[in-house]
């Protein structure tokens, strides 16, 4: 017998085979599926794969599903695991799975897609308040609050330049001659009054500037005598409508106050009736501004002048003053 052919083809045995059973004892057990829409069965990429070893929480293997929605994940040995597999816009999917040597074929995992009911989403933006249009400033009425019952006089006091004081109202430190409302004349030249019986709610901008005189508008020529002006430009709507107010009120020894105001807009119409009676020496407009009124062609009223009866007073009896104005 030839030993050193037999130890030879030992030799050569033992070469060739032994590499395959170490590489069949060491090889680790593959864990591999698909995911897809559980709706659409649409493949899903990029979705996050984590295996994690029951025995010992420590041991975690991560990998992500490709562009097939395919995925595979190599563990060193076989057992228990927790397979996770989550994706933006869908649910988790969790599950046990116990990995054989021969590894663990999951097939094809469905994922719900995960609906969430969003909370109302408000948007904001700070109201520009005033803006600069070549000679005119135009104030935004909505960037100023103001109580549900102000006036136009409660709201250009509350304007950034604008000064109401003693029933006079001065822009930049100039007094106001003439209000406008929507560019048409409204109370001739008392701006106090129009402002006073002019509810706030209905203004959507005021605007300021410097009006030449009738003169030079009607020459064509600015002489240099403009008055500075107020131009309130009312809500959409407010056109065409009705809106007043009343108030009253009583105090010690006997005094008291009550009136009212009613403004009718229809087009370019204007139309505003005020009431006024007290014992407390109070008017809403000047004497010479009512003697104007019924002294004007254009208009047609009727009215008393304010009372001046005080504590002790003696003055004539309560007063009382009513004006019709049509524009």
């Amino acid at each position: 017998m030839n030993y050193r052919f037999f130890f030879l083809a030992v030799f050569l045995a033992t070469a060739f085979f032994l590499p395959v059973l170490a590489f069949g004892q060491g090889a680790n057990p593959e864990v591999a599926g698909f995911t897809r829409d559980a709706k659409t069965n649409e493949r899903l990429p990029a979705v996050n794969v984590v295996l994690t070893s029951m025995a010992d929480s420590l041991k975690t293997y991560g990998t992500s599903t490709n562009a097939r929605g395919f995925f595979s994940l190599t563990v060193p040995a076989t057992g228990l695991y927790r397979l996770q597999l989550s994706f933006v816009g869908y649910k988790s999917a969790a599950m046990q799975i116990d990995v054989p040597a021969e590894g663990y074929n999951l097939g094809f995992v469905l994922l719900d897609e995960d609906t969430v009911a969003l909370d109302e989403v408000v948007v904001e933006e700070v109201q520009e308040r005033v803006t600069i249009k070549g000679d005119t400033t135009e104030y935004n009425a909505g960037a100023f609050k103001t109580n549900p019952d102000a006036s136009a006089e409660d709201l250009v006091g509350k304007m950034p330049g604008v000064v109401v004081q003693d029933g006079q109202v001065q822009v930049q430190g100039e007094n106001v001659r003439r209000v406008l409302v929507d560019g048409r004349e409204y109370f001739g030249d008392d701006p106090t009054a129009a402002l006073r019986n002019l509810p706030a709610d209905v203004i959507a901008r005021v605007q300021v500037f410097d009006r030449l005189s009738d003169q030079a508008q009607f020459s064509g020529f600015d002489d240099g005598n403009s008055e500075r002006t107020i131009n309130i430009i009312t809500t959409t709507g407010t056109e065409n409508g009705q809106f007043g107010k009343i108030y009253g009120g009583y105090g010690s020894e006997t005094r008291y106050i009550a009136g009212g105001s009613m403004n009718i807009f229809d087009g370019n119409r204007r139309i505003s009736l005020i009431g006024l009676s007290n014992n407390v020496n109070q008017q809403n407009f000047a004497n010479e501004d009512l003697l104007g009124v019924l002294g004007n062609t254009n208009r047609g009223g009727f009215g008393g002048g304010g009372g001046f009866g005080g504590p002790g007073g003696g003055g004539p009896p309560p007063p009382t003053a009513a004006e019709v104005i049509a524009d």
